[in-house]
């Protein structure tokens, strides 16, 4: 044979091999499209291999992007062949999820994270299996990193009981898990059609409406406006836009009343997601009703205002706690509950319970905080136009509190405790004014920022659009005849 004729042999066994294992290939795609099982990787051959008794997931490293199963098909693809990845294999892993979650063998529980703890650990005390949670948490770590995962974080898991032998302990097994990081994010680990764990991540659609909840004082602010409607983030927010202007401890009275508008976001099962913006609030008690409403300046600073134009905030809040009792008032002659003699009383005392949470009254500069004599634990705090405030017999100061700290108004700063001279848990609170001693609950205190004049007719404007938003608002307790009003934005402007 001529090398002519030799490399013309050697030549049509190439093709012939060529078009072998390009026909193997194709064939081998075809089944994985029709089973829809992807080619291996490395990784996914690992995640076969034996797993030890103790499961130890490192989180050193920022979990990477989650690779799509499309993904992983395209980076083996040969040149000119496009290769997709069917919807209907991802709606088949639907719908066995859904399955087995509703198999009357299997159950949901609802665990939290602990302080301190893992995924890892939660699983274990839920009796799942090591080697099981371990699959599961590596399908979950290519989609959220678990160094992100909080103390308190709920975490449903669903299980599946199979009944033990002549009666034994019934046997677990984990279907899935699902939990929310943020309220619109959801992530789900299932337990696919083909025995694999994978990790979807879903963002929700939340439609937003105006609620109204409006009611009277019978037992107190907080536990009756729950009762009309509002949840704690809304009281919470309402207590800091009422705090300039009444007096917690002694203004809040059986009969008085509350009306409050404010966003609302719900699924689309109708259930509340959570809460936005309070755009309306009004408390009538004595004296003159007071009326607030949520405006945001041309440069973006959001605030309250009366009807008029003037500003809710004041430098100082009346009270800087929530719940507590008055305990004592401002005294130029007191009877001293433990020296037992009459001396003056520069502050107000708030019976709490201990830990609960202070606030700095205003924006300003911490000049100290550590341990003063008699009075325990304490602050002080310099603010603007010669005030100062001082808070003392703390149980102990928030993280990163220290003289030269700056505070913002509301700020958690300490909290309560019984250190020092003291005869229970209490907040010993007071104000001074240019070194002097003053009275915090009769204070004629500055306001916060005043609208321009050129401001004024925006302000009205907005102010009048929030009046029609509240007339047409529903009730934000239950169903109303009262139509919803459309959503005009994101809010108030």
């Amino acid at each position: 044979m001529s090398s002519f004729d030799v490399s013309r042999a050697d030549a049509h066994r190439t093709r012939g091999l060529v078009a072998a294992a390009s026909l193997s290939l194709s064939a081998i795609l075809l089944f994985a499209l029709m089973t829809g099982r992807e080619p291996q990787s490395d990784a996914a051959m690992l995640e076969r291999e034996p797993v030890a008794d103790t499961v130890q997931v490192s989180t050193d490293l920022p979990a990477q992007p989650a690779e799509t199963v499309a993904e992983r098909h395209r980076a083996i693809e040969p040149p000119g062949l496009s290769l997709a990845f069917p919807s209907d294999i991802i709606a088949l892993n639907d719908a066995a999820f859904t399955d087995c979650t509703r198999c009357p063998t299997t159950i949901q529980v609802e665990r939290e994270v602990p302080r301190g703890g893992t995924l890892a650990g939660l699983l274990d005390d839920a009796g799942i299996d090591r080697v099981e949670a371990a699959r599961a948490i590596s399908a979950l770590s290519t989609l959220y990193d678990l160094r992100y995962l909080r103390a308190g974080q709920d975490i449903r898991l669903y299980v599946e009981t199979t009944p033990g032998e002549d009666g034994g302990e019934a046997s677990l097994r984990l279907n899935g898990l699902s939990f929310r990081p943020e309220i619109e994010r959801s992530i789900t680990v299932a337990r696919t059609w083909d025995d694999q764990f994978r990790a979807r991540e879903t963002i929700a659609q939340f439609d937003r409406e105006m609620v109204r909840s409006t009611g009277e004082i019978t037992t107190s602010l907080y536990v009756d406006a729950l009762n009309a409607g509002a949840t704690d983030r809304v009281v919470v927010e309402l207590a800091g836009v009422l705090a300039y202007a009444i007096d917690f401890q002694r203004s809040i009275q059986p009969g008085d009343g509350f009306d409050i508008v404010f966003e609302r976001f719900v699924d689309e099962e109708g259930d509340t997601a959570r809460t936005g913006d309070i755009l309306y609030a009004r408390y009538e008690g004595r004296g003159e009703p007071k009326e607030f409403f949520r405006y945001e300046t041309p440069d973006g600073i959001v605030g309250y205002y009366s009807g008029e134009g003037a500003s809710a905030q004041r430098l100082l809040m009346l009270t800087p706690i929530n719940g507590a009792r008055l305990s004592s008032h401002f005294s130029r002659a007191r009877q001293h509950p433990i020296l037992g003699y009459t001396r003056r009383h520069n502050g107000t005392d708030f019976a709490a319970p201990r830990g609960t949470p202070v606030y700095a009254a205003g924006n300003g500069v911490v000049e100290r905080a550590n341990r003063f004599g008699s009075f325990g634990n304490y602050v002080r705090i310099r603010h603007a136009n010669g005030y100062e405030t001082a808070y003392a017999h703390l149980n102990g100061f928030a993280r990163g509190i220290r003289a030269g700290s700056r505070v913002t108004q509301g700020q958690v700063i300490a909290y309560v405790g019984t250190t020092g001279r003291s005869t229970g848990p209490h907040l010993h609170y007071e104000v001074h004014h240019n070194g002097t001693p003053v009275n915090p609950m009769t204070l004629d205190l500055p306001t916060g920022r005043q609208l321009n004049t050129d401001e004024i007719p925006l302000f009205e404007a907005e102010r009048d659009r929030i009046l029609a938003i509240r007339d047409a608002a529903a009730n934000a307790a239950g169903p109303s005849d009262t139509p919803q009003v459309a959503d005009s934005g994101s809010g108030a402007q």
